[in-house]
């Protein structure tokens, strides 16, 4: 009689604690849409134009293009001619100091001492334009390849920004269905106690079947709890990967059906050709491109360059004697003879470092190819996991509702239900992880061809996206 007062106290204790988690679960769930002004039904595509338009990584990749195209700009300004003006008026105490000479003709003139507008006139104006310098050039070359890396980075990291989103966009959808499943436990375990509670007053069970069943009912209801937060997490998490602000006052529901389907046979067609086209190998090819072009330009430093220019100059009017003003027109020439093997040590560092890249790129080749047709290979064997998950988890969902019948008509015990219920979580998840799995396992795939994005949101919305760029 003392294990089963004590037993039927705890009985009601668990009953209690699962009511309150219940009650809170709804709470949490409820929440968002008495505290919001609108639900945003956010489907897969839509969160991911929107990270790709307002996250900070996607702006980050805007302005990093925009960086590189202003430093090609500003390096293409070499082709254009450069114009000055320059002043050296003032005055100076040695105006009227004054060199009186003879010229051959036994005229005398006079010429002014001061140092204002001796070399430079009181107003002058140039101009320059560079004609040849072969090193430049191909700086110039150069800058336009690391241009081009930097708007294919960008297509890198608009995949690495989709994938983000879509794993954070599975992971909330993943948590949603886990919960659902937890909250389907509470309610089981919530009958199985109360059964038991009965059977213990009829002499059916005993009291440490009688306290499993308790233990039972408070893992249940601290799980439900536990998934909560955790899907309060994911579900923040994915706000801050799409750029939804936590001020803006707007409820999030997921549209599991916008997911892709998980198929693999859109993938096996072209693999080699669409890896070599992806963004990750494709900006390892133009930095290839860009050492060897550096490498020629450094090379180059040692051929001579020429330019041209003219200039007008006037000396003010304390010239006196002297020319008053002057016109110049001529060219530049600068021929290096000898720099102390600098030229040829810089060229040999960046022949290696041109050497370096195609290594990098080859190696990188290698290596994506190698992961894609492993990958195409999970892809395929993992095709008939989902349904025979679910069909696993059905057939324990008919396991535990045989198992509690036996039990309503005394024909079954505790153990067995437990166990029931057990199994019947166990592959429910399984079901869950399977499914979602190949999702990713697909997503990982289109990543590394470089077309999940195209895949998910259209070419279109891509295209669309770049011109407001």
């Amino acid at each position: 009689m003392v294990f089963a007062h004590a037993s039927s106290r705890s009985g009601r204790h668990a009953r209690r604690l699962a009511a309150v988690v219940r009650v809170a679960l709804a709470t949490a769930i409820g929440f968002p849409s008495l505290a919001t002004a609108t639900d945003l039904h956010l489907t897969l595509p839509d969160a991911v134009t929107r990270a790709l338009r307002d996250a900070p990584e996607a702006k980050i990749a805007q302005l990093e293009a925009g960086q590189a195209d202003d430093a090609l700009s500003a390096m293409q300004s070499a082709y254009w001619p450069r114009a000055s003006i320059s002043s050296d008026a003032g005055y100076s105490n040695r105006f009227d100091d004054k060199l009186r000479a003879v010229d051959g003709n036994g005229q005398l003139r006079r010429y002014n001492l001061a140092t204002i507008g001796s070399k430079d006139g009181w107003f002058n104006f140039h101009i320059e334009q560079l004609l040849f310098d072969l090193s430049r050039w191909r700086s110039i070359k150069s800058a336009e390849l690391e241009a081009e890396a930097a708007r294919v980075a960008g297509l890198q990291r608009r995949e690495i920004i989709t994938f983000g989103v879509l794993q954070r966009y599975v992971d909330v959808l993943r948590l949603e269905e886990l919960l659902q499943l937890d909250q389907g436990r509470v309610r089981q375990e919530d009958w199985l106690d109360g059964q038991a509670a009965q059977m213990l007053k009829a002499g059916h069970c005993l009291a440490d079947e009688r306290e499993q069943v308790t233990l039972s009912v408070e893992e249940a209801g601290l799980q439900v709890a536990m998934r909560t937060d955790e899907l309060a997490h994911a579900r923040a998490r994915l706000r801050i990967a799409i750029g939804i602000p936590d001020t803006e006052d707007v409820g999030v529901r997921l549209v599991s059906e916008s997911l892709p389907a998980a198929s693999d046979h859109d993938v096996a067609q072209n693999v080699e050709d669409r890896v070599q086209a992806s963004p990750e190998l494709r900006v390892l090819d133009i930095r290839r491109s860009m050492e060897e072009t550096k490498a020629s330009a450094t090379r180059a430093e040692g051929l001579p360059t020429l330019g041209a220019g003219a200039g007008y100059s006037h000396y003010g009017a304390k010239r006196l004697d002297n020319f008053v003003d002057e016109m110049s027109v001529g060219v530049r020439l600068r021929m290096p003879l000898f720099e102390g093997f600098r030229i040829q040590h810089a060229a040999a560092g960046a022949t290696k470092a041109a050497e370096i890249a195609r290594l990098r790129h080859r190696s990188l080749l290698e290596t994506k190819r190698a992961r894609v047709r492993e990958l195409q290979r999970r892809l395929a064997a993992s095709a008939q996991q989902p349904g025979l998950a679910r069909r696993r988890a059905q057939l324990a969902r008919e396991r535990l509702r045989v198992a509690d019948l036996n039990l309503r008509a005394r024909r079954g015990n505790i153990d067995q239900s437990l166990s029931a219920r057990e199994e019947a979580a166990r592959h429910g998840g399984a079901a869950v992880a399977a499914h979602f799995d190949r999702v990713l396992l697909w997503a990982t795939l289109q990543r590394e061809t470089g077309e999940l994005a195209a895949t998910i949101v259209g070419e279109e919305a891509l295209a669309s996206l770049s011109t407001e760029e």
